[in-house]
C-alpha cells in the first residue's frame, strides 16, 4: 500500500534528518577545522625567532614623531642593557617582546595585530610587565627603559 497525502511529507522529512543532515554537519565541521588550522599555521609561519639579528630602527608614524614616547634608534649596547634589565625582572619572552614594541613606538593595537593576539591580551601583558618592573604607567616604563639604554 502506498502512502497517501501527508505521509509523503513525513517520509521525506525523516529521510532528510537521517541521511542529509549528518552529511551537511560533517562538511561544515571539516570546513571549520581547515580554516582554523590554516590560520594557526599562518600565525606560526610569521613568528619572529627568539634571537633576532640587530633590531630595525623604530617605525614611528608621522603623527607620533613629535610625541615624547617615541624611542630613539637603539644600538647593540642599548639593546643588551635593556635585555639585561628585563631579564633581571623575570619578564616572560612575550612580555619582553611587547614592552620592546611599546618602547619602539608601537601601539597596543599594532602589537596585537602583529602577534595575532587580542588587544586586551596585549594590555594584560603590558600591565604584568609594568608590575614586574615596579612602575605604574607606560610613561614610567618608557622612562626606565630610556635611562637603562643611555647608561654608560
Amino acid at each position: 500500500m502506498l502512502p497517501k497525502g501527508f505521509e509523503w511529507v513525513v517520509i521525506i522529512v525523516v529521510a532528510l534528518i537521517n541521511y542529509v543532515l549528518p552529511i551537511v554537519l560533517v562538511a561544515v565541521l571539516v570546513v571549520f577545522l581547515v580554516r582554523r588550522f590554516s590560520k594557526r599555521d599562518a600565525a606560526r609561519a610569521n613568528v619572529v625567532p627568539e634571537t633576532p639579528a640587530a633590531p630595525a630602527a623604530p617605525v614611528v608614524p608621522a603623527s607620533n614623531q613629535a610625541h615624547s614616547d617615541a624611542a630613539p634608534a637603539s644600538s647593540d649596547e642599548e639593546r643588551i642593557r635593556i635585555d639585561r634589565l628585563l631579564a633581571e625582572h623575570n619578564l616572560t619572552d612575550r612580555e619582553r617582546d611587547i614592552l620592546i614594541g611599546v618602547y619602539r613606538g608601537k601601539t597596543q593595537a599594532q602589537l596585537a595585530d602583529e602577534m595575532y593576539l587580542s588587544r586586551s591580551t596585549v594590555g594584560t601583558y603590558c600591565t604584568r610587565a609594568y608590575e614586574k618592573l615596579g612602575v605604574a604607567t607606560k610613561e614610567d616604563a618608557l622612562e626606565l627603559l630610556r635611562r637603562t639604554a643611555s647608561e654608560e
